[in-house]
């Protein structure tokens, strides 16, 4: 399968990272200047290097890189001929340039009829918003998820990174493999980023259509559904760090032996967890302040309560229960200025094929294939390739 993808979030890129790795041909369509990802950091040193920013390195592993200025309708002419070859295009860049750049899907599928067309835009292809503008900021608000993050007497918090675009540029691969399965030429998959953050909150929704309640931010605690809903889920100190404490939904009860503490189990207060959190939260301190994060969460595993580690990013890096080794996820990677890079491993594994890995372009790099030298050092020197 060969992608070509023009993309200028990580939402087309992330969508090209999957698809290469599951073994397409993703051709990358640049600006002069790069495109957007290769000057997000971090760097290495903390100095600029749109060769060597870490999101680049990772969304764009595995993928060709074509350098072209598409406001030149040589540059324009030369991405039709990729077009023509190609099975999937990625468009992922403010639709206001499309008609400019030569990129209106809609042209394009009447231009290439074997050609699936996806694209990503802040609020979808039609409907009374298509033509709003958007942020990851602005789509996680607009999305509902936003609401849900935070203090419940402070602002909202989004999570950290671009968690939206990944959303979205998730949702895009899956609706590019579901077109070629399903055999049909020339397929538009419309891929809305504001309805992939909506789609996180499905729990959210449901509960609201079956109740008429809507979540609301509750701090480091689950969602507040009401009184009633069952607790803990929260983040708790302990004596070496940080736990993850959750009841068993089905047995809350099993919490009072867990912490040697009956009250956990009085009838008055499971018939209102989340209404009394806070009495749960100090019923469980002593024994949380007195125990190793690993032994509580061991303990609490034991009997079926799903507790878990909040680990520190440093710390799922050095692995120290070789969970990550034993499955060769940590990979390492070369970086184009000095040494090598650690780096996620597979997204997904198949049990016949294998993930197909390899690093990430340098700008320009495939350049070469466009026209004969003489072509090639024309349109350079024209800044068009």
């Amino acid at each position: 399968m060969k992608v070509v993808e023009v993309s200028d979030t990580p939402a087309g890129a992330y969508c090209g990272r999957l698809l290469a790795g599951m073994g397409a041909t993703v051709t990358m369509i640049e600006p002069p200047e790069g495109s957007r990802i290769r000057r997000n950091g971090p760097f290495r040193a903390d100095v600029p290097d749109f060769e060597g920013g870490a999101s680049h390195l990772h969304l764009n592993r595995r993928k060709q890189s074509l350098r072209l200025d598409l406001r030149s309708a040589t540059a324009r002419r030369l991405i039709d001929k990729e077009l023509a070859k190609a099975d999937v295009t990625v468009i992922d860049v403010d639709r206001r340039r499309w008609s400019e750049w030569g990129i209106d899907p809609d042209a394009l599928r009447r231009r290439h009829q074997q050609l699936h067309v996806c694209t990503i835009t802040p609020y979808g292809l039609d409907g009374p918003k298509s033509h709003w503008r958007g942020s990851e900021l602005t789509l996680y608000a607009a999305g509902g998820y936003l609401r849900i993050g935070g203090e419940p007497d402070r602002e909202p918090v989004k999570a950290w990174g671009e968690q939206g675009h990944l959303q979205a540029g998730l949702h895009a691969a899956l609706g590019i493999v579901a077109a070629l399965h399903a055999d049909v030429d020339g397929q538009l998959i419309d891929t809305a980023t504001v309805e992939a953050l909506s789609f996180l909150q499905g729990g959210g929704y449901q509960h609201a259509w079956f109740h008429d309640l809507d979540p609301v931010r509750n701090g480091a605690r689950l969602v507040g559904f009401g009184p009633g809903h069952l607790y803990p889920s929260t983040i708790r100190p302990c004596a070496d760090g940080w736990v993850h404490a959750h009841c068993n939904n089905r047995y809350p009860e099993a919490m009072a032996v867990l912490f040697d503490e009956p009250r956990l189990a009085e009838p008055d207060l499971l018939a209102e967890l989340m209404g009394r959190a806070d009495d749960v939260d100090e019923l469980m301190v002593p024994t949380l302040m007195q125990t190793p994060r690993r032994e509580m969460v061991q303990r609490a595993q034991e009997m079926r309560i799903p507790f878990t580690e909040v680990l520190a990013p440093s710390e799922v890096i050095s692995d120290i229960d070789g969970h990550h080794a034993s499955r060769d996820f940590w990979q390492s990677t070369p970086h184009p200025r000095d040494g090598g890079l650690l780096t996620p491993g597979p997204a997904v594994r198949f049990g016949k094929t294998c993930w197909a890995d390899g690093t990430a372009p340098m700008l320009g790099q495939d350049n070469a294939r466009l026209g004969t030298p003489a072509e090639r050092a024309r349109w350079r020197r024209a800044g068009v390739a």
